[in-house]
């Protein structure tokens, strides 16, 4: 019988089943390709935020007078390029197509404001139509990628892998 006053039961006649962990198998070894594969996901998620946040910034610089609008943008941004590096890892990419897009069009805003900065006398209202459509693209990229991740995990909810026992 199991004494259950005691914080850890444990039950004395049973002592050589699996619930006795002086009985368990050892965990099995892990290969580092199984460990990056576990973490791939994640990995490209910080790559995809650094990236996002760079162009961002890239977005931002072009105003004379700085908005601090990207201090709420970021996060999301941060959050946004996590679940776009989930579902690349899970092989989701149809989810990913509309923040893949709205990824694309900040990218050619912020190409376009560059260019436009190197001008010799470049517009103050071009260079803010550019970053604002930068930035406005870039949070619905955000916001696209997380609403991706929602709907694939609310469809086909990520499973964990079988016991190697």
């Amino acid at each position: 019988m199991a004494n259950l006053s005691i914080p850890a039961p444990v039950e004395t006649e049973k002592a050589a089943f699996l619930h006795d962990r002086s009985n368990r198998p050892a965990a099995p070894a892990r290969p580092r390709s199984d460990l990056l594969k576990h973490w791939a996901g994640t990995i490209t998620g910080i790559a995809l935020a650094i990236g996002f946040t760079a162009l961002l910034f890239s977005v931002r610089d072009s105003w004379e007078n700085h908005r601090e609008w990207l201090v709420t943008v970021i996060p999301i941004l941060v959050i946004g390029a996590i679940a776009a590096g989930h579902l690349l890892a899970r092989k989701q990419g149809e989810p990913l197509a509309a923040g893949i897009g709205f990824l694309l069009l900040a990218a050619i805003f912020a190409a376009a404001d560059i260019m436009v900065d190197r001008e010799a006398e470049p517009s103050a209202t071009t260079q803010d139509v550019l970053s604002v459509l930068g930035g406005v693209c870039l949070g619905l990229a955000a916001l696209s990628l997380v609403v991706a991740l929602f709907w694939v995990e609310l469809r086909n909810p990520t499973k964990a892998p079988e016991p190697e026992l």
